[in-house]
Parts: structure tokens; sequence; C-alpha cells
């Protein structure tokens, strides 16, 4: 997630199409594990009986991220010429940087979040 974040930013800042090529391509290879590591993730987290229904919440947040994201582009895409950037690299500088927000916050929380889930596992089996 971290390295998702940090490649959105730098994706923003790029001046010309071989830049965006290079950067997409990097963007690519860090997000192309994200969807089978959540799926993995959920596994490791929940009893075999709740793994179907989390998964399907999981997915039905991407499903309605994506219907918002073009709302939330849009909102953004308004701050063209601002910093002498067009308004596309603003999308991609403010979500990466969102982005590694809260992979620090998640990374930090990971120690707490893990020991409830554990007991949790263990409680239900």
């Amino acid at each position: 997630m971290l390295a998702w974040g940090v490649v959105m930013t730098l994706t923003g800042l790029v001046t010309n199409y071989t830049g965006l090529v290079v950067a997409r391509i990097f963007l690519g290879i860090a997000e192309a594990g994200l969807f089978p590591c959540v799926n993995y993730y959920i596994t490791l987290w929940y009893a075999r009986r709740e793994c179907a229904f989390r998964a399907a919440i999981f997915f039905s947040a991407a499903t309605v991220a994506g219907a918002f994201g073009g709302l939330l582009a849009r909102g953004i895409n308004e701050m063209s010429n601002v910093g002498g950037k067009p308004g596309w690299a603003w999308i991609f500088i403010l979500e990466g940087i969102l982005t590694v927000a809260i992979a620090i916050i998640a990374f930090w929380l990971s120690q707490i979040i893990t020991l409830l889930f554990t007991s949790l596992l263990i409680e239900k089996s």
C-alpha cells in the first residue's frame, strides 16, 4: 500500500508521456497483488463461514469507491493550474498522499489489530 501511494504521488509529477507510461507500469506492479492479498488476509483473520461475506463487503466497497471516484476526480480536476500542475496531476498527487498516510497509520495499528483478531479467532474456534 505504501509503494502504491508513493508511485501514485510520483505519477502526478511526470512531465511527459514516457514518464507517464513508466509511472503507470510501476503503479500496476504495486497494485497487482492487492485483490489476491486481500482475499488471502480475509482467510487468515475470519472463520471459514465468514470469509464469503467479508470478501463480498470488500468487493462491494471497491465497486462503490469506483462509482464515487469520478466525482472526487471531477472536484480535484478543478485545481487545474494550481502550482503549475494540470488537474489530472493533482488527482494522482492528492490520492497518493492520502494513501501513504493511511499506509503509515495501518502499519502502526497492525499490532493492535493482530492481537484483537487473534483473540477473536481463538474465541470462535
